[in-house]
C-alpha cells in the first residue's frame, strides 16, 4: 500500500503543525538543486550541518530521528554535525528507491533475502 498526502495528513504519528513543517522540509529536499541558489532558501547543503537544517525547519526530535535513521539510515547522531549533503543524498536515494520498487525502498522484501547474492553476481 503506497501512502499519499491525504493518508499522511490523517496519520496520528505527527501533530498538525509538525506535519506542515515536515512537508515543508520534504518539499525543500525534493526541489533542492545544487546549481540553482533560488532553491536553497539560504541553506547551502555543502556547508550547513543537518542540525542547522532541522533547526531552520523547526522539526521536532522524533521527526529528526525518523529522517536521520529511517530514511537516511545513519547509525548514530554524529551526522547532525556534518554537512547536510550526505543526508540529502541518502534521502534522495531512499525516495528514488521507493519510487522504483513500490511498497519498500529495499530489495529484500520484494524478492527475498536469497535473491541478494544474485544481484551482485550479475
Amino acid at each position: 500500500m503506497n501512502s499519499n498526502e491525504t493518508e499522511a495528513l490523517m496519520s496520528p504519528l505527527l501533530g498538525m503543525f509538525e506535519k506542515i513543517r515536515a512537508r515543508s522540509f520534504f518539499s525543500f529536499i525534493g526541489n533542492y538543486k545544487f546549481d540553482d541558489p533560488n532553491t536553497h532558501q539560504g541553506l547551502d547543503l555543502n556547508t550547513v550541518t543537518m542540525a542547522q537544517v532541522y533547526k531552520y525547519f523547526n522539526l521536532e526530535s522524533g521527526t529528526q530521528d525518523f529522517i536521520g535513521h529511517a530514511l537516511a539510515l545513519h547509525l548514530d547522531d554524529s551526522y547532525m554535525n556534518k554537512p547536510a549533503r550526505d543526508t540529502y543524498d541518502r534521502i534522495i536515494l531512499s525516495v528514488n528507491s521507493l519510487a522504483r520498487y513500490g511498497k519498500s525502498p529495499y530489495i529484500y522484501p520484494l524478492y527475498g533475502l536469497g535473491e541478494l547474492p544474485q544481484g551482485f553476481a550479475r
